[in-house]
């Protein structure tokens, strides 16, 4: 029996360095592409047409408690805020509700004049929401 001997192949080592760049460049690509801020829930009750008004307020009279309007301003103020018919600064807005909820506020609507920003809107919602009161509804004019 004539035996071939077969012939030894050199074994190829596979390049790490190619291998870790690209995996360094996904790490980056996954930390830049993330976002690490904090998201919760926020609830907004809607205020109603007039033609459900109608038929509501028979059976449950609210009338809101605090009235928020929000104006906008300039670009540097953000906007600017009347509660119950007197202007604040939006660093003074959770004092002015704990206050108003002390006094037996319980709910409150926020009036977004046209040409408010959505994000000085929400900020508003949000900080409502910390506040004492136990509602808090978006009317939109």
């Amino acid at each position: 029996m004539i035996l071939i001997p077969t012939p030894v192949a050199r074994r190829r080592r596979i390049p790490l360095t190619p291998l870790i760049d690209v995996i360094f460049i996904l790490i980056m690509f996954f930390l830049l592409s993330s976002t690490f801020g904090t998201w919760r829930p926020l609830d907004v009750s809607l205020g109603r047409t007039a033609a459900q008004q109608g038929t509501v307020a028979a059976a449950s009279p609210k009338v809101p408690s605090v009235l928020i309007v929000v104006r906008p301003a300039g670009q540097e103020s953000g906007a600017e805020l009347t509660v119950n018919g007197v202007d604040l600064s939006f660093e003074k807005l959770a004092d002015e509700l704990d206050r108003l909820a002390a006094l037996g506020a319980s709910n409150a609507m926020l009036v977004p004049e046209k040409g408010t920003d959505f994000q000085q809107v929400v900020r508003i919602l949000d900080e409502a929401r910390s506040s004492r009161l136990a509602r808090v509804s978006l009317h939109m004019p």
